[in-house]
């Protein structure tokens, strides 16, 4: 394109030399004056056209590549995070009844950050809402754990080339709302109360589909109980008219811990 521009520009120029008069040449039917004056505009008008032109040329070259230059090195970028969930309460001490662990389905979504540290390596920060819906039954009763969350993780996040990269992180989560029911009903037999805040660990791989647009899988741990505080009714250090006062359930819910798997996407603004 610059060649083609460089060519364009050099043809306008031997035409302008070319039909250009000499100063002292009279312009025929007006006063010497005139010509001696119009003789640059004329002279100037095609130099200023082609050079009008090749700037509007080359306009969109070096747009291009301006906005190429700052999506690549942007020390700070900004987006948009959305992610369906599918997860499990594993690590149960003994799940009574025969009950299979809870598994479940929810999603994401929030806003994700992301700052150059050194070449190839970046700090990414995501500030998202959870809702997290799991259940299991037997062959008498279903129960649900319905449950909301705001996640404030911290991530590492190599480049590893070809569009791809891994990140490792903590996160950070806080109980917003917790609901129990068996059997679509909300459990007001039992009093089952969840911890305020979770603690674990995500691990992830990535690839930019688009420059700014980025696909990702991640499997996150957690490190704290769910029910810390939850007894079991049928433990003999239960105490039916104290404990009962407190939080407690007619299965053992001890132990138990969050896995999930998580599958997203991030739409980078800047």
């Amino acid at each position: 394109m610059k060649k083609f521009a460089t060519v364009i520009l050099t043809a306008l120029c031997a035409t302008a030399i070319a039909t250009a008069q000499p100063i002292d040449q009279p312009i025929e039917n007006a006063p010497q004056a005139v010509s001696t004056q119009a003789t640059p505009a004329q002279t100037a008008a095609p130099q200023a056209v082609a050079t009008e032109a090749q700037a509007n040329e080359a306009m969109p070259i070096d747009e291009q590549q301006q906005t190429y230059s700052v999506q690549k090195k942007a020390p700070i970028g900004f987006g948009a995070r959305v992610a369906f969930i599918y997860g499990n309460f594993w690590g149960f001490e003994d799940l009574s009844d025969g009950l299979e662990e809870p598994t479940g389905f929810g999603g994401e979504f929030g806003v994700a950050t992301r700052f150059n540290i050194v070449k190839g390596l970046q700090f990414a920060p995501e500030i998202l809402f959870r809702f997290f819906n799991l259940s299991h039954d037997d062959d008498d009763v279903e129960r649900c754990y319905n449950q909301m969350f705001l996640d404030l993780s911290l991530y590492i996040r190599g480049i590893i080339g070809g569009g791809f990269f891994l990140e490792v992180g903590p996160q950070l989560s806080i109980n917003t709302s917790s609901d129990y029911s068996i059997d679509g009903v909300d459990n007001e037999f039992e009093k089952i109360t969840q911890s305020t805040a979770e603690f674990g660990l995500n691990f992830g791989l990535g690839y930019y589909v688009l420059e700014n647009l980025s696909v990702s899988f991640r499997w996150y741990m957690g490190f704290t109980e769910v029910f810390p505080d939850v007894k079991y009714y049928f433990d003999d250090n239960f105490k039916p008219g104290k404990d009962q006062n407190g939080s407690w359930s007619t299965i053992n819910l001890k132990g138990a811990h969050t896995m999930m798997f998580k599958f997203g996407a991030t739409y980078w603004f800047i």
